[in-house]
């Protein structure tokens, strides 16, 4: 009797393993391509957003110009070199740098809370910026002495609120996350309070408008010796959370899954919130309080990228500097030669993704 011949098969797993590895294949390829196409398209928008205003300079003569500077460290020497250099070149930066901090940090607190409409105000950074920003203008009414420019006020209020936050917080030598953010909702109304109180004391009207147009968050002032600051706050932030990537995976997952890897969930919230609150604070105290940012451009790259910190990081800030650099150059040709500040209009187009968000959104009870 033959005995057929023995046929060599697979081992059982090596299919599964191979099929996996070519999904990661394809995925790192797709995760590429949109990044790519997302970089291209933050060239288009800075390039437009320098390109039209009251006055249009063209494309090819805005980057002439910007190359023309960085090489050579030259001094404006022509109407439209003083207007890009000096007032839309750092505009667009300024609104990259912001739209990116502000996305991370939405980013980091919704893992950190597991609320997808927590934003990174949760603590009431903005408002204690706005307060500091509106007392700083009513002591130089009263004064006759600008003591504290706004970008300090606007610093010094978000670190004050911070600490206070902290403190309110605080009990029997710990500090528990939802103990903090019922601290910050509380402090938020306070400090929103003091701010209509300081405003109707203050009669001056150019001041009453210049501090208007700052709590409504602006980029019209923005300007180069900003950007370093900014950008310090955006690598903090990005370095700092990509250092945390696989922690803040296992959180979003649940308090028992990041302690079963062997990370305390509260202190990990703390100590990112602090991180995250310091960067708000820079920001806030150049841009002004813009909302919906930290909200809206999380939840879009998770939608395009997944939810994986790892891949979702680059998204996220790439995603954030890009769609604020739109809103503004919207905000400033849409009914030119006026603006519209750029706070405004992240709320405006952010309250509807908030609503939808809000209907999509299962909640207990």
């Amino acid at each position: 009797m033959r005995l057929r011949a023995a046929v060599a098969f697979p081992p059982a797993g090596a299919a599964t393993i191979d099929a996996a590895r070519r999904e990661g294949a394809r995925l790192r390829r797709q995760f590429a391509m949109r990044m790519v196409i997302l970089a291209v398209l933050t060239v288009v928008i800075a390039t437009l957003g320098m390109t039209y205003g009251q006055v249009t300079v063209p494309a090819g003569q805005v980057w002439s110009i910007i190359f023309h500077h960085i090489a050579r460290s030259r001094a404006a020497t022509s109407p439209d070199d003083a207007i890009i250099w000096l007032i839309r070149a750092p505009r667009v930066t300024l609104g990259f740098i912001v739209g990116a901090t502000l996305s991370l940090v939405g980013v980091a607190v919704q893992a950190l809370v597991r609320n997808p409409i927590a934003d990174p105000y949760i603590l009431g950074i903005e408002s204690g910026a706005s307060a500091a920003v509106v007392i700083a203008f009513y002591i130089a009414l009263v004064t006759g002495a600008n003591v504290f420019p706004p970008e300090i006020a606007a610093f010094l209020g978000s670190l004050g609120t911070l600490v206070l936050v902290f403190a309110l917080a605080r009990r029997r030598g710990r500090v528990a996350s939802a103990r903090l953010l019922l601290a910050g909702v509380a402090v938020s109304f306070a400090l929103a309070a003091i701010t209509e109180f300081f405003s109707t004391l203050n009669p001056n009207i150019n001041a009453t408008q210049t501090q208007q147009q700052w709590t409504l968050g602006s980029l019209a002032s923005a300007q180069w010796s900003q950007i370093p600051v900014a950008f310090g706050a955006l690598g903090l932030v990005y370095v700092c959370l990509g250092y945390y990537g696989r922690p803040l995976n296992a959180l979003a997952m649940g308090d028992a899954t990041s302690a079963a890897v062997g990370v305390d969930p509260d202190r990990f919230r703390i100590r990112l919130l602090i991180i995250t609150s310091l960067a708000v604070a820079v920001v806030v105290s150049l841009a002004g309080p813009i909302g919906f940012v930290g909200l809206v451009v999380p939840h879009v790259g998770r939608m395009l990228f997944g939810a994986g910190h790892a891949r979702l990081l680059p998204a996220a800030a790439l995603l954030g500097g890009l769609y604020l650099m739109g809103v503004d150059l919207l905000g400033r040709v849409i009914f030119a030669p006026d603006e519209i500040n750029v706070g405004v209009l992240t709320a405006i187009l952010g309250a509807p993704f908030f609503l939808w968000l809000l209907r999509r959104q299962r909640f207990d009870g």
